[in-house]
C-alpha cells in the first residue's frame, strides 16, 4: 500500500494553477501593511540583502554579456538573460527588499488607504530600502568584483588595485584599438563597465526618466506575474521574461545602475570619461529612481482600478451599503 491518504490526489489535482488578479491585488495590499510594520534594522538589512542578490546578478551579467563577442543585439540578449534575472528571483524567493518592488507595493497601499500614517511609512520604506540596496551593491562592487580582481582596474586613483593604464590618453587609445577584444574578449567586461558608466553619467534627465519608467513597468509586471503563479517554475519563467525584455531593450533600473556605475567608477570610468560621483547621483540615480517610481505607479493604478471591485473586502462593503430590511441585496461583480 502506498502512503497516499484518501482524497490526497483529488486535492492536488483540484488545486488552481494561479491566483486571480483580484487575489494578487489583495496579497500586495497585505504585503504593504506587513512591510510598513518592519523595524528600521530589519528593513535595512533585508534591503542590503536585496542589493547583494541583484548586485551579484548584475556582476554576472557584465561578466557574460560584457564579454560576448558578437553584435549589439547578441550582447544585450546575453547581458539580460543571464545574471540580473537570477538576482531578482533570489529576492522574490527569500523575501529580501528591493526599492523598485516597494514602489509598486506602497503605490497600491497609498491608492487603497491614502492616510498620513501610510504616507510616512511609504517614505521611510523608499529611503531605507534605496540606501540599503546601494550598500548591498557597493559591497559586491568593492569586495567581490573589484578587490577580488574579477574585473581589471583600467584607470584609477585608488591605490588598492594596480591600474592597467597610467593616463587617460593611454586608456582611450587602447580602447579605440583592440584592447577590448584581445585575448578572446578577456578585457571586454572592463570596457563595457567603463563605457556604459560614462554613457549613463552623461545621460539627459528626460532620457533617464523615460527609460526608468519603462524599466520598472516591466519589473513590476514581473512581480505581479510571479505572484499570480502558485508554483516555482512558473514564477521563475514569469520573472525571466520581463527582466530580459527591459534589459535587452536598454531601459534603466536604479539598483542595477547602483552596481554597474559604482563598479565602473572604481575601475576608472571617472578618469576615462571625466565624470564624477556627483554626476552619478545627479544625472542617473535621481532621475532613474523617479522614473522607476512612475513606472510602478502606472501599473498600480491600472491594476487597482481594474480589479479592486472584485476584492472580497469591496464586495462586502457594497453588500452592507445596499442592505435592506429583511435581507441583503446581491451585488453583481462586473468589469466596469
Amino acid at each position: 500500500m502506498s502512503g497516499i491518504q484518501p482524497g490526497t490526489i483529488a486535492m492536488h489535482l483540484s488545486r488552481r494553477a494561479q491566483f486571480t488578479n483580484a487575489e494578487v491585488l489583495e496579497q500586495f495590499l497585505a504585503a504593504g501593511k506587513k512591510k510598513a510594520a518592519y523595524g528600521h534594522l530589519k528593513l535595512f538589512f533585508l534591503s542590503v540583502l536585496g542589493g547583494l542578490f541583484l548586485g551579484l546578478g548584475a556582476t554576472m551579467s557584465s561578466q557574460v554579456g560584457g564579454r560576448w563577442g558578437g553584435t549589439t543585439g547578441q550582447n544585450n540578449l546575453m547581458f539580460g538573460g543571464f545574471g540580473i534575472p537570477f538576482g531578482l528571483m533570489m529576492i522574490v524567493f527569500t523575501g529580501a527588499e528591493l526599492v523598485t518592488g516597494n514602489y509598486l507595493v506602497f503605490a497600491l497601499l497609498m491608492i487603497h488607504e491614502p492616510t498620513k500614517k501610510n504616507f510616512l511609512e511609504t517614505m521611510r520604506s523608499f529611503i531605507v530600502s534605496w540606501y540599503g540596496n546601494w550598500c548591498g551593491t557597493l559591497l559586491v562592487a568593492s569586495c567581490l568584483a573589484w578587490q577580488s580582481g574579477v574585473v581589471k582596474t583600467v584607470l584609477s586613483d585608488f591605490d588598492e588595485r594596480e591600474p592597467v593604464f597610467s593616463t587617460q590618453a593611454d586608456a582611450q587609445a587602447a580602447f579605440a584599438d583592440d584592447w577590448c577584444t584581445t585575448g578572446k574578449y578577456a578585457n571586454s567586461n572592463a570596457c563595457f563597465l567603463v563605457k556604459s558608466t560614462v554613457m549613463r553619467l552623461n545621460m539627459d534627465w528626460d532620457i533617464a526618466v523615460t527609460r526608468g519608467i519603462a524599466c520598472n513597468f516591466l519589473v513590476s509586471t514581473a512581480l505581479w506575474l510571479a505572484q499570480l503563479s502558485q508554483e516555482q517554475v512558473s514564477k521563475i519563467f514569469s520573472i525571466w521574461i520581463c527582466i530580459v525584455m527591459f534589459i535587452s531593450s536598454g531601459f534603466e533600473h536604479i539598483v542595477v545602475n547602483q552596481l554597474l556605475c559604482s563598479l565602473g567608477m572604481m575601475i576608472g570610468a571617472g578618469k576615462y570619461g571625466e565624470v564624477t560621483w556627483g554626476d552619478m547621483m545627479g544625472n542617473n540615480f535621481i532621475p532613474v529612481s523617479f522614473g522607476n517610481f512612475i513606472g510602478a505607479s502606472v501599473l498600480a493604478m491600472i491594476m487597482y482600478g481594474c480589479y479592486h471591485r472584485e476584492m472580497p473586502e469591496y464586495i462586502a462593503k457594497e453588500k452592507q451599503k445596499h442592505s435592506v430590511e429583511g435581507g441583503d441585496v446581491s451585488v453583481a461583480v462586473t468589469d466596469k
